[in-house]
């Protein structure tokens, strides 16, 4: 037992997902022709690129906004923009943490403010599953809707049975956890009665998941910018199914904001449709500037709120 808890440790530490980033790297690196290399980023075009940078800032100002409608169905009355500062802030602080934990602990304590941290935390767990379903969702239609191809056939089966499971999961999955327990247990009455919005409102998960395909659009729109910048022609199926696969692995909290991931991953599905190696791993290094300079951009917004709380702490102290 001691052995699996210092495992776990090591795992979720944050050398380890900095130290994982850069063996991926490194590998990949190595296994690269330096002179491709240095040739496909010195080719790529900048204003792509900040194209690709707006339209992925442009998605995180609608999650932000997907992220106080459901807010707002718990109560939580805090304005829109003041929202976009806590989402901000968040994404931030994800520059600093394993995946996006960093970010969602700190939306989860500058919306409760020390009260209502249950509740708080909710809204964040709601706002990222409902991310994931529809990002789950633009992979499943764009199998459905390939051309035939033989090996798809199981394939294409299961992503049309991805609505109806997600769905049902969504609805059904929770209460029927929470009657496991006692009527008085407190994440029993959380779930039954506080969220009671999310499984009754069929309106506002519409439009959550709305805005989630919306945003999700906006960032695969920035990979294709992003290959745009490199003077790659690629099939829109190849994002439509490859860039959710990437993003969802990026975010798992095994390395540094997906850094070496997600150059893993366009390394090994783009060179299997053809682009040289060295141009699939200039696509990931760049799409890692962009979501670093996206999190870059969120800096101010966690210095302004900082001098807010403080200012907010003075005033309470007298």
């Amino acid at each position: 037992m001691k052995r699996v808890a210092r495992l776990r440790t090591v795992v979720a530490s944050r050398w380890f997902k900095v130290l994982l980033s850069a063996a991926l790297l490194a590998v990949l690196l190595y296994e690269a022709n330096w002179q491709r290399m240095r040739a496909a980023l010195a080719a790529a075009d900048i204003r792509w690129l900040v194209l690709a940078w707006t339209s992925l800032t442009a998605s995180q100002v609608v999650s932000a906004y997907r992220w106080a409608l459901l807010a707002r169905a718990l109560e939580f009355s805090e304005s829109f923009g003041r929202f976009c500062l806590y989402y901000f802030s968040g994404m931030y602080l994800n520059l600093f943490g394993p995946g996006t934990v960093a970010g969602d602990v700190g939306r989860v304590l500058f919306l409760a403010r020390g009260r209502r941290r249950a509740l708080a935390l909710t809204t964040v767990v709601a706002h990222r599953a409902t991310g994931f379903v529809a990002l789950i969702w633009i992979a499943a239609t764009a199998i459905v809707l390939l051309p035939d191809e033989p090996f798809l056939g199981s394939l294409r089966w299961l992503a049309g049975l991805t609505f109806p499971v997600t769905i049902a999961g969504w609805v059904w999955g929770p209460r029927l956890a929470a009657r496991l327990l006692p009527p008085t247990n407190r994440w029993r009455v959380l779930v039954e009665r506080d969220l009671a919005p999310y499984w009754h409102d069929h309106g506002l998960l519409l439009r959550a998941l709305g805005l989630a395909a919306a945003m999700h659009a906006l960032q695969i729109a920035s990979q294709m910018l992003i290959a745009r910048s490199l003077a790659l022609q690629l099939p829109w199926a190849f994002f439509l199914i490859v860039v959710p696969l990437v993003n969802i692995a990026g975010t798992l909290p095994f390395s540094l904001q997906g850094v070496g991931v997600r150059e893993a991953g366009y390394w090994s599905y783009l060179t299997r449709i053809g682009v040289q190696r060295e141009t699939a791993l200039a696509v990931g290094l760049l799409s890692s500037v962009v979501v670093f300079a996206s999190g870059l951009s969120g800096l101010p917004a966690f210095l302004l709120l900082q001098r807010r709380q403080q200012t907010t702490a003075r005033l309470e102290h007298g």
